[in-house]
C-alpha cells in the first residue's frame, strides 16, 4: 500500500491510477469496481391468479420471506467493498476525500434503494473528475521526458520504458508526440558511451523510419556487449590479491629488520 502515492488532483492521476488499479487486484477487490454486487437469488412460489372456465392461471414470485440463496455471495461482495472503499480513501487527499465522502453521503441519501458506500461510484467520480489531465499534468510528464538522463553505466531499460510512458500518457491528453520525434528525443539522450550507435542512427535515409522500440532494442543491446567488459575492469585479479594476501600490509616491530651498527674506533697519537 505505501507503493501507492496519495491523489493530489490531475497532477498525479496518471501515475496514481495504475499503482492503485494493481494494489486492489492483489486484494481481490478489484472485482467489486468492475462489476456489480450479485442480484438475490430469492426462491420461488407458486400462486394461483384467476380461475375460470379456460382454466387456471399461476404465477411464480420471488419469496421475499426468506433470505436469498445467494446471501453469502452477497455478504462478502458488501466486505470487499468496503475494503475496496477503505483503501482508496487512504490514498486520497484529505480535501479529496472529504469531497468523496459527501458524495457518497448524498447518493445514499437521494436513493432509498441504497444503503452502502460503494467504491465503484467513488472510482467513477475519480475517474470522471481527474481522468483528462489538464496541461500541468501534461507539462509534467513532457518535463519529466526531456529531463531525464538514460544512464551510460546502467542497464538503459527503466529509464527508456520511462520516458516512453511520459510519451503514452501525453497520448492520452491530447497531446501525442509524433513517432518519429520520440525515437530522436530517445536518441538524442543516448549516452556518450553509445556514440557508435548514435552515429548508426542518424545514417538512416528517412527520418520517419524511426521506431523507439528499435532504438531501446538497440540501446540493450549495446549495454549488453558492454557490460562483461566493465565486470572485468571492476574485478581485482587473483594474481593480484593472492600477492596482497602473502604481504599483509599491516606493522609490527618484528617485521622491521635488524640494523647492524658497526663502530670504528680512531685512535690518535700524540
Amino acid at each position: 500500500m505505501s507503493l501507492v502515492p496519495v491523489l493530489s488532483g490531475s497532477i498525479n492521476w496518471q501515475a496514481w491510477r495504475p499503482l492503485m488499479m494493481n494494489y486492489l487486484l492483489s486484494q481481490g477487490q478489484w472485482k467489486v469496481i468492475a462489476n456489480k454486487f450479485p442480484a438475490p437469488d430469492y426462491e420461488t412460489t407458486t400462486t394461483i391468479t384467476k380461475t375460470d372456465e379456460g382454466g387456471t392461471q399461476t404465477k411464480t414470485v420471488a419469496d421475499t420471506s426468506k433470505p436469498p440463496k445467494n446471501q453469502a455471495d452477497i455478504d462478502s461482495w458488501f466486505e470487499i467493498n468496503d475494503k475496496a472503499l477503505g483503501n482508496i480513501m487512504l490514498r486520497l487527499h484529505p480535501t479529496l476525500a472529504t469531497t468523496v465522502l459527501n458524495l457518497l453521503e448524498k447518493t445514499i441519501a437521494e436513493n432509498t434503494d441504497v444503503n452502502t458506500m460503494f467504491a465503484s461510484i467513488a472510482w467513477e467520480f475519480l475517474e470522471a473528475t481527474y481522468g483528462k489531465p489538464g496541461i500541468a499534468a501534461t507539462y509534467k510528464e513532457l518535463k519529466m521526458a526531456m529531463d531525464i538522463v538514460i544512464p551510460g553505466n546502467a542497464d538503459p531499460t527503466l529509464t527508456i520504458d520511462t520516458i516512453l510512458v511520459s510519451f503514452t500518457r501525453m497520448a492520452a491528453s491530447k497531446c501525442a508526440v509524433p513517432p518519429h520525434l520520440q525515437a530522436m528525443i530517445l536518441v538524442s539522450k543516448l549516452p556518450y558511451q553509445m556514440s557508435a550507435l548514435v552515429q548508426s542512427i542518424c545514417q538512416t535515409d528517412n527520418i520517419e523510419d524511426l521506431r523507439t522500440d528499435d532504438i531501446k532494442r538497440k540501446a540493450i543491446l549495446a549495454w549488453e556487449q558492454r557490460s562483461p567488459v566493465q565486470g572485468q575492469n571492476n574485478r581485482q585479479s587473483p594474481t593480484v590479491c593472492s600477492q596482497a594476501q602473502r604481504h599483509p600490509t599491516s606493522w609490527s616491530p618484528s617485521s622491521v629488520p635488524a640494523t647492524t651498527t658497526t663502530t670504528t674506533t680512531i685512535s690518535t697519537t700524540t
